[in-house]
């Protein structure tokens, strides 16, 4: 029988960076992309990039900032930020709590970390 629903896993599957995260496991009924929940108090303490995914977030609960590339932007419950691949970013938030799709899905191997400037 085929799952469509899938419940928020209790435990979390990373926890690093000052930031963590819950996949949701599909069984590999979806092959294109993958879904996190994110939250962070704080900041990252380094930039991201990701060579390979287009990375969306939708706000569920909290504030925060996002810093890509030379831009910053505010977000609020609600809002959805995009992260296409290959720019550089980080985050902050206050209870921040968020939906991450990575399309494709993501993997370790492709992500570059960075000092923070």
């Amino acid at each position: 029988m085929t799952t469509h629903v899938f419940v928020e896993p209790a435990e979390w599957s990373f926890d690093k960076l000052g930031h963590r995260g819950k996949l949701f496991e599909s069984g590999g009924q979806l092959t294109s992309s993958s879904h996190l929940i994110i939250e962070i108090t704080g900041r990252v303490p380094t930039w991201l990039c990701q060579r390979e995914c287009d990375f969306v977030y939708y706000v569920i609960e909290g504030r925060g900032t996002f810093h890509i590339e030379d831009r910053r932007e505010c977000c609020n419950p609600g809002d959805l930020v995009t992260i296409p691949k290959g720019s550089k970013f980080t985050y902050e938030g206050d209870g921040l709590r968020m939906l991450l799709t990575s399309t494709p899905p993501w993997w370790p191997a492709q992500e570059q970390v960075f000092d923070v400037e």
